[in-house]
């Protein structure tokens, strides 16, 4: 093994040295980016094995010299790109609005002393009007946006960019409103939209007793990070979903105190759950 290194090393030169250094940063920003996005979920966990025993096919049948594989790959690549460049339209769409939130730029901007009681107020605001809908049975959709960007679905809905405040929210969610189907995305301590369509889960398991609001939920927390607070109209019952799972919360408190979590890891205040 070392004989055949020593005789590739010294055949590498600065300039491919370099090259390949830039590239491998290309890649690491590119995964980077993805990382925050709704269809990067195909760049992780399982979806990255795939292009890993893809890349690990294309290597294959250039050692072994298939050559009209070789050149139907190759042929086949740049129509990859740009069913890569389709699928990522969104996010590449709002890839730039997002420089602003890197922390290379961060640290130009001056970070406020009331920021931390901002998210604590904001944690209340929520909480005071789920407590109203909860008592009323209004039915209500709230996601908070963490990791992964959610403009995707913010775009289907009507732009607010709001202070979060439980009258605003309940506004938003009377009958009487055009609003009241949709969910409210919440980034921030901000209300970005309400009116937003969501994706239902295609769980087959799922129990009836769970309506059109609960399956959406569900639905944005199985293709992303976020946490989506729902009340149930019928029932008045509360449940928030997380990673594709609904957990029940009959006490308010324990969901002012979860929310309080998320909050304070949005901020870098508490460890991130795994």
């Amino acid at each position: 093994m070392l004989p055949f290194l020593g005789a590739i090393l010294p055949s590498i030169s600065l300039d491919e040295i370099a090259e390949i250094g830039l590239l491998f940063l290309l890649i690491y920003l590119t995964l980077r980016f993805l990382r925050r996005t709704v269809a990067g979920g195909i760049f992780r966990g399982p979806g990255l094995v795939v292009w890993v025993l893809v890349l690990g096919f294309f290597l294959v049948v250039r050692l072994v010299k298939f050559e009209v594989m070789d050149y139907l790959l190759a042929r086949a690549v740049p129509i990859l790109l740009i069913g890569l460049i389709v699928i990522f339209q969104p996010e590449l769409r709002h890839g730039l609005a997002r420089l602003a939130d890197l922390r290379l730029f961060q640290g130009f901007r001056r970070r406020k002393a009331g920021d931390k009681a901002e998210e604590i107020r904001s944690v209340d605001e929520v909480m005071a009007a789920v407590t109203s809908f909860a008592k009323r049975k209004t039915g209500a959709l709230i996601a908070i946006e963490r990791g992964v960007d959610l403009s995707a679905y913010i775009d289907t809905g009507v732009r607010m960019d709001a202070l979060i405040r439980a009258e605003t929210l309940d506004t938003i969610f009377s009958t009487e409103t055009v609003l009241h189907d949709g969910a409210v995305i919440i980034r921030g301590d901000r209300i970005a939209a309400a009116g937003c369509l969501l994706p239902l889960t295609e769980k087959p398991d799922l129990a009836r007793r769970y309506g059109t609001r609960h399956r959406a939920a569900i639905g944005l927390s199985e293709q992303s990070d976020a946490i989506v607070v729902v009340v149930s109209e019928e029932r008045g019952s509360v449940h928030a979903a997380e990673r594709g799972e609904l957990t029940p919360y009959p006490e308010m408190p324990w969901l002012a105190a979860y929310l309080n979590v998320v909050m304070a890891e949005k901020k870098g205040l508490a460890p991130a759950t795994p």
